[in-house]
């Protein structure tokens, strides 16, 4: 089939292929020569780098008698591949499929007006926000020992821009400020910070990715949502949105 134009809803599938593979125990491998298929085309459909054709999908689910919920819902991720919008429902067993694209993206630019994300907070950032939010205590450690888990694993963008409103900064601002400006030496990575304006506050947060053949995604959260969009037209206006907010930001000046 041709390349798809939702690249998450290519990574949903394949991620999906390969759960309904090894929740049952089998190999690689083994299922591939049951399918009838090379191995190497079993990996590809597991991996993103090829769609499967839905003869193939439906192929697959059959023999392995997967429940007619799970079908649908993978099927649904299969007519979702030539769709330039892509809706990720977030539940709390699931990870986030922007972790994915931030592990396949050449450049990102993120706009952040209300937190600073998570990999560039301190532990006296972290802990003011789960403090604000009223978390119990322990709750509150055993949260800041699994961030600094998730960091260890964490990949980033090879190029990454983050525009922070300043008004972000304000659970811990001295800590914050200190570790933005130790940050500055990375030449991956540059850190902005936009005043604090009433237009700039209506504009909520989203990051651009960039990611092979030049292909553009911009990802935004709507309640429990994940939007993904590729349509050229909407990521050329959060292109140029981005752009508009660079031009109001200063680098980043320790005021502590």
């Amino acid at each position: 089939m041709n390349t798809p134009k939702s690249l998450l809803a290519l990574l949903a599938l394949s991620g999906s292929l390969r759960a309904v593979r090894t929740d049952r125990g089998l190999g690689l491998r083994k299922f591939a020569d049951k399918l009838g298929v090379s191995a190497q085309t079993l990996s590809n459909w597991e991996t993103g780098r090829r769609a499967p054709a839905i003869e193939e999908v439906a192929h697959l689910l059959g023999f392995l008698r997967v429940s007619p919920v799970e079908r649908q819902r993978v099927m649904r991720l299969w007519y979702q591949l030539d769709s330039p919008t892509f809706i990720e429902t977030l539940s709390p067993d699931t990870t986030c499929l922007q972790q994915k694209l931030d592990e396949l993206a050449f450049r990102a630019w993120e706009w952040a007006p209300h937190t600073v994300p998570e990999p560039l907070q301190t532990a006296e950032y972290a802990r003011a926000i789960l403090q604000r939010d009223q978390a119990p205590p322990d709750d509150v450690d055993v949260e800041l020992f699994l961030r600094q888990a998730r960091q260890l694993d964490r990949k980033q963008p090879r190029q990454r821009t983050v525009l922070l409103s300043e008004a972000a900064l304000a659970p811990a601002p001295e800590s914050q400020l200190h570790a933005i400006n130790t940050m500055a030496d990375r030449p991956q990575l540059r850190i902005m910070l936009v005043p604090v304006t009433d237009r700039v506050g209506r504009i909520e947060p989203f990051t651009i990715y960039e990611t092979h053949g030049k292909g553009f995604t911009v990802a935004f959260r709507h309640h429990d949502n994940v939007i993904f969009v590729s349509e050229r037209s909407l990521v050329q206006s959060y292109q140029s949105t981005f752009k508009t907010l660079e031009r109001e930001a200063i680098d980043h000046v320790d005021r502590a």
